[in-house]
């Protein structure tokens, strides 16, 4: 029998049995589309958030710390000094300083955060940080209305803030008719000049205002004299940000006397290594989650198996007839092979299909479950060649491996006692 005989004698076989075809093949058709869904939605948590971090990847985050030995030297606090010192290190291009924490609450008891109320209104769960007018241009933070304070007011301690979308809306209703109001800030009077975008619940209470302002009127008791909560410095380049490290490190602990790297009393991270190393997780995450897929496939060759036995023995006097009148042992092997094969493809291609259906309605969907512009709006997954090749590659080996022993049952058949099978 000629090949094309044999494929046409494969496709009238599954033709013949449509629904137990089409249920055989949905195991393949999910592991398929699940094995492309997978990796392209990996490749896209990957692409949103290396977008998300690019403008703040160079940062440079230095924090006071304890020694991480017992019966060390008390930690020394970092300072205005070790700002300006930090400032002209080779690879450092801006940095911008700022004093966090929490104060006392209007009933006099100690609060986690700083009361912030307007003439009727309070809003307890506000934190506070005071900085420079470069803060926002370090830590990517845009605003819905108004604007930022400048340097001069920053310069000169002014009482001015920019809130977060969470108090403007408790306060005052929207982002728009907090601008320009005044709000109480541990009973001091500061007026808002913008409302930052939203950036989560943990972001979206803050307060940011002059460091000078926030060290004089909220935190005076707690950062007396020149004391900080954290420096970010930002490095010159992605490139340079190991050597910008390297130097932030050297200067400190000259400056405060390190000379055993166990006994520093604060620490330096970089949003560049944490975002390899969410890569390097996300990569490993991606290569392994596509095993559930494979676990679909799997349950599709079995399935594929299953229904090859079946139709070995439904049609052996079939193979006895077509044995009897001269085919050979490799025609039907081939031709039970092929069947296998067909029917794996298909449902490959189906599953192909599928998972692209996916792709494309996760990428319609994702704009439109996050209107605030979030990380989940720029979600798409990305679809590439190679897990697509992949999966209808294995989807087709599945089809042989799992077709080739019934294939092999039925071409060792005798042919007289397949003619007498009932």
């Amino acid at each position: 029998m000629l090949f094309r005989d044999t494929v046409i004698v494969a496709l009238r076989a599954l033709r013949s049995n449509k629904l137990r075809s089409g249920l055989t093949m949905l195991g393949l058709i999910i592991g398929v589309a699940a094995v492309i869904l997978v990796v392209s939605a990996g490749e896209g948590v990957s692409n949103s958030v290396n977008e998300a971090i690019a403008p703040v990847a160079n940062n440079i985050t230095i924090v006071p710390k304890f020694a991480e030995v017992n019966g060390g030297p008390d930690a020394q606090p970092l300072t205005d000094a070790d700002a300006a010192a930090l400032a002209k290190a080779p690879d450092v291009a801006t940095l911008t300083p700022a004093v966090t924490g929490s104060t006392t609450s209007a009933a006099g008891q100690n609060a986690t955060a700083v009361l912030v109320q307007t003439a009727t209104k309070k809003f307890l769960a506000a934190t506070v940080t005071g900085t420079t007018a470069n803060w926002f241009q370090t830590n990517a933070r845009l605003l819905t209305a108004g604007t930022y304070f400048t340097q001069t007011q920053a310069g000169s301690g002014a009482h001015v803030a920019v809130v977060g979308p969470s108090i403007a809306d408790v306060l005052f209703g929207s982002d728009a008719a907090a601008v320009g109001k005044t709000i109480r800030v541990s009973d001091q009077p500061f007026r808002v000049m913008g409302v930052m975008r939203d950036y989560g619940a943990n972001l979206d209470n803050n307060v940011v205002m002059p460091e000078g302002a926030a060290r004089s009127a909220i935190f005076g008791y707690g950062y007396e004299g020149d004391q900080l909560s954290q420096i970010t410095a930002t490095a010159t380049s992605s490139a340079s940000a190991p050597a910008a490290v390297r130097e932030i490190t050297q200067i400190l602990s000259q400056r405060h006397h390190v000379t055993d790297p166990e006994m520093q009393d604060f620490q330096v991270q970089t949003l560049g290594a944490r975002l390899t190393t969410f890569n390097q997780i996300l990569g490993l995450l991606t290569g392994f989650t596509p095993a559930i897929g494979a676990i679909s496939l799997l349950v599709g060759g079995i399935g594929v198996l299953n229904i090859m036995l079946v139709s070995v023995t439904d049609r052996t006097r079939e193979i006895g007839t077509r044995k009897a009148i001269g085919a050979v042992d490799s025609a039907i092997l081939t031709q039970f092979v092929l069947e296998a094969v067909t029917l794996s493809g298909l449902g490959g291609l189906i599953g192909i299909a599928f998972g692209l259906g996916l792709i494309f309605a996760v990428r319609l969907a994702s704009p439109l479950l996050d209107s605030s512009g979030g990380v989940l709006s720029t979600f798409s997954p990305v679809l590439s060649l190679p897990p697509v090749l992949v999966a209808f590659v294995i989807s087709l080996a599945i089809g042989a491996v799992a077709g080739g022993y019934p294939a092999w049952r039925a071409a060792r058949l005798n042919p007289i006692e397949a003619l007498r099978y009932e």
